[in-house]
């Protein structure tokens, strides 16, 4: 299907490159501000991680599908467009870790949804033909570490702020979903469920940052 994709000049999957190159840049400015209104320098650090894993990521992706790579650079930025899907989750967890939580507890967090990250460059750097698999599964399985942590998010929290931070973690799973399953097709030469896992992706991505703005940031001035 991809070889009979629309294209723009020598801009291969033109929505997937433009929608995330321009998610990157509000993910800057975004970073910016959370950095600014930071109320202390352990959330200011954790906000910078946050920011800088959203950079990366759509960074990373919009140069991934825009660029007519050859063969074995387009494999090499395939891997790399994976695991910044798990360096985002961890990303996002440290913000709500550092606000949250303390103590041994903190670094044992930090420590898991970081080895995580590790665990899954290793794969991607000493099994590189491996199928794409068991980063998705990683990736779901990190969300067991907020079900772990579920109770101490929702005391420091409240309810709503951690409904919104489970429901970005919803939406990233529908998206893996359909980018398993290849549906829905919809116009397969320039819309279809890849450009969907796409959209969801910086959909979760923004109910994030509001958790991370609207919540966390507060609590660490409280």
């Amino acid at each position: 299907m991809d070889s009979a994709r629309w294209t723009l000049g020598k801009m291969q999957n033109p929505v997937r490159g433009i929608l995330h190159g321009s998610a990157a840049v509000a993910a800057v400015v975004g970073t910016l501000f959370l950095v600014i209104i930071a109320p202390n320098w352990g959330l200011r650090i954790g906000v910078i991680i946050f920011g800088g894993a959203l950079v990366a990521l759509y960074t990373t992706s919009s140069l991934y599908h825009s660029i007519p790579w050859c063969d074995a650079a387009k494999k090499r930025m395939q891997r790399l467009d994976h695991s910044m899907i798990i360096a985002l989750i961890a990303g996002t967890y440290t913000p709500i870790i550092i606000a949250t939580l303390d103590g041994p507890l903190r670094w044992t967090a930090l420590a898991v949804a970081w080895g995580a990250v590790l665990v899954d460059g290793l794969q991607h750097l000493l099994y590189p033909t491996d199928r794409q698999g068991f980063s998705m599964a990683l990736g779901a399985g990190m969300g067991w570490l907020g079900i772990a942590l579920a109770g101490k998010f929702v005391s420091e929290l409240g309810w709503t702020a951690a409904g919104l931070a489970a429901l970005g973690g919803v939406i990233y799973t529908i998206g893996m979903f359909l980018l398993i399953t290849n549906r829905p097709r919809l116009w397969p030469r320039v819309f279809s469920y890849h450009e969907v896992f796409h959209v969801l992706v910086v959909a979760a991505s923004i109910v994030h940052f509001v958790v991370v703005w609207r919540y966390v940031l507060p609590l660490g001035a409280a």
